[in-house]
């Protein structure tokens, strides 16, 4: 049985922690004139716990009476005495959150409505979790509303790429999404792996690759971290789910004489598209770095263009070179009054879109394979590769990259023409030597 715990109406502050399961005296109700009164001896020693000052308590005595149900710990009919719900009675569970330390309540049910067993089964089920560890609440939590109610703003705030976590967070979302995320373990990793290894037609996506599917990992495991943060669970169920081993693809690049051809079809197209992709080929930059650039990026006096949006998410530069000042110079009449970027949007302030479609327009003009921007940005590395007296650790700054790995395994492309030539010129060597020792041995 709960203890009748005396305080006066102005008193102040926290009590003695409370159990597990908090137990709740009966509420005194006085008529309104006697609100105030030192006559009220008894309150909700949760709430006394939680800090809630007399004022509070006195109001909400005022519109609703509670009853502590009896042999049912922690269990409390509240009857509403006002409002749209006047008259009605609801039993709650009362109880310390065993995630975050606070003391809280959660609906049961509504009496007359839920069988007292029904109700005294749930409660029962309630205080198992509280007793291993887990919060009622986050049971009740899945992952696709976690993502939409807080991951959704959380990630906007601090992932420059947030549209690709999100992107990625799909897959998980229409395997396991109306789970809840107490509930979810490695085994639903396992399982998210398979589906995207096999294609699951029934859930609209096809194969996918292992690169991606690492990255759909990575997402859902940044979910984890944050309900864990919030107090939803305690340890993120995908720790133990292994990320697949990754054949990184062979890179792409344009040989000397497939650039020529391609710039000579680039040619007829509109002057600002042509500008652009010498502006990437010049700089080796990335496309949302350059459509992302402004007047005041230019630093003629220090000679360096100065990056807004890095993948990094730092300030870079790039060197202003004579190419470069030309193509600067070429932008001029194509911008547009009162827009300050150099690739201008056609309408309002900001830049021009990525324009894909037309790149792989021309791209197909050209009899070439269908690429993205990328294709430039290796093209470059390739090319400054068979420059006499380039090594790789020039051309790795150049590109602005962290390690030098990074250049060798994914940007540098051998051309087929000079895999053909060495093979060539190893064979003739080889088999060469060999003919002029067997000759002098007969």
């Amino acid at each position: 049985m709960a203890r009748s715990t005396k305080i006066t109406p102005t008193v102040v502050g926290l009590a003695q922690p409370v159990s597990a399961t908090c137990t709740s005296a009966e509420i005194i109700v006085l008529p309104a004139d006697k609100i105030g009164s030192k006559r009220i001896q008894r309150v909700d020693p949760l709430s006394r716990a939680c800090g809630n000052d007399a004022p509070d308590l006195k109001a909400r005595a005022a519109k609703q009476t509670e009853k502590r149900v009896a042999d049912l710990p922690g269990v409390v009919e509240i009857t509403y005495r006002r409002g749209k719900r006047e008259g009605k009675s609801v039993w709650f569970l009362r109880y310390r959150d065993p995630l975050t330390g606070k003391c809280t309540s959660i609906r049961l049910g509504e009496v007359g409505v839920m069988p007292f067993i029904e109700m005294a089964a749930l409660a029962k089920q309630y205080q198992d979790d509280i007793a291993a560890g887990r919060s009622p609440k986050s049971g009740r939590m899945t992952f696709a509303t976690f993502v939409t109610t807080f991951f959704h703003p959380w990630v906007m705030d601090n992932q420059r790429s947030w549209k690709d976590t999100l992107a990625r967070l799909r897959y998980a979302v229409a395997l396991f999404g109306d789970k809840a995320l107490a509930d979810i373990d490695h085994r639903d990793g396992e399982r998210l792996i398979q589906h995207m290894l096999d294609g699951d037609t029934s859930m609209r996506f096809g194969k996918v690759n292992p690169a991606t599917i690492n990255r759909v990992l990575m997402a859902a495991r940044s979910v984890f971290r944050l309900a864990i943060d919030l107090g939803y669970i305690v340890e993120n169920p995908f720790k133990r789910v292994r990320q697949l081993k990754e054949t990184p693809p062979s890179p792409k690049a344009l040989e000397s004489d497939e650039l020529d051809h391609f710039l000579a079809v680039l040619a007829a197209e509109p002057e600002l598209f042509v500008l652009l992709i010498k502006f990437l080929l010049a700089t080796a930059a990335r496309i949302n770095e350059i459509l992302a650039l402004q007047e005041d990026d230019i630093d003629y006096a220090n000679g360096v263009v100065h990056l807004r949006m890095t993948k990094a998410g730092e300030a870079q530069t790039l060197p202003l070179t004579r190419t470069v000042a030309a193509i600067l110079d070429a932008l001029k009449p194509l911008r547009r009054p009162g827009n300050p970027h150099l690739f201008p949007a056609k309408t309002g302030a900001g830049h021009m879109a990525a324009p894909y479609k037309w790149l792989r327009k021309v791209l197909a003009a050209a009899g070439l394979e269908i690429a993205g921007f990328h294709l430039f940005r290796k093209t470059v590395a390739t090319q400054a590769m068979q420059l006499p007296g380039m090594d790789v650790l020039t051309v790795s700054r150049l590109l602005r990259h962290k390690s030098v790995r990074t250049l060798e395994v994914h940007y540098l492309a051998t051309p087929q023409k000079r895999l053909r030539q060495a093979a060539n010129d190893i064979g003739e060597r080889l088999l060469g030597a060999s003919r002029k020792e067997v000759t002098m041995a007969s």
